[in-house]
């Protein structure tokens, strides 16, 4: 893994080289965070008779920074710098006797990914990428209820995700460019490790273990301010 992450690293810091044709361009981008079953980013249920723990992931975002390197008029390569919150409702019950409180896992993402382009009329281009995704979480997380103490362990202090994304762009030479889509972002194992101690009056009477998968899906709008008029010209 260590060694995975170096040539992450090292290609992310030799990237200029590589990408020196057409769009080259910096953004800014914002995207809700939404849950879904099917890839494995619903809410979870531990049942550990009378115990019941929930997690339930509830609005996240994501907010960054995006840089556009083209080295082909239909092939470019993303990267940047993002500040990610997932954030979870966790419950406990006893019987009918419990508690529940919202948790914030804060986290940092490098994200690689290359585009292809397909061209759908004079400014409006639709895309599809693939890539990888250094994710960074700097600390643990603790929360207290009235019935419960929950403690999640961060995996590390590093997890490498699979990225993939679909969408639509309007370019304006003038006002920029606009793009609307969606993204799924999958780690390739479990973040942290959660516990959730059930107590009543400071004992604990059961512990509810799981772990964090992750995984997030997310509608993405993206703003790429134009391309210096030099530099565009030159590059034609």
């Amino acid at each position: 893994m260590k060694k995975f992450l170096l040539i992450c690293i090292g290609f992310l810091i030799i990237l200029p080289a590589i990408a020196q044709e057409r769009v080259n361009t910096v953004g800014i981008q914002f995207k809700p965070l939404f849950s879904s079953r099917f890839f494995g980013t619903g809410p979870e249920t531990i049942i550990q008779s009378p115990f019941t723990y929930d997690i339930q992931p509830q609005f996240g975002y994501v907010f960054g920074m995006v840089i556009r390197k083209g080295y082909t008029p239909t092939l470019s390569l993303e990267f940047g710098l993002n500040y990610a919150v997932r954030n979870y409702k966790l419950s406990a019950l006893n019987n009918a006797t419990g508690s529940a409180e919202s948790m914030k896992v804060v986290g940092y993402e490098i994200p690689l990914s290359q585009l292809i382009f397909i061209r759908l009329s004079k400014r409006i281009y639709m895309n599809a990428s693939a890539g990888l995704c250094l994710n960074m979480f700097p600390s643990d997380v603790y929360k207290e209820s009235d019935y419960f103490l929950a403690y999640a362990g961060r995996k590390g202090l590093f997890a490498v995700s699979l990225l993939a994304n679909i969408g639509f762009e309007y370019r304006s030479e003038k006002s920029g460019y606009f793009y609307f889509g969606t993204s799924l972002n999958r780690p390739f194992r479990s973040i942290y490790d959660v516990a959730i101690d059930y107590t009543d009056n400071n004992f604990v009477l059961n512990t509810g273990k799981s772990q964090l998968r992750g995984s997030y899906l997310s509608v993405d709008f993206r703003y790429f301010f134009p391309e210096d008029p030099e530099k565009k010209g030159k590059s034609k």
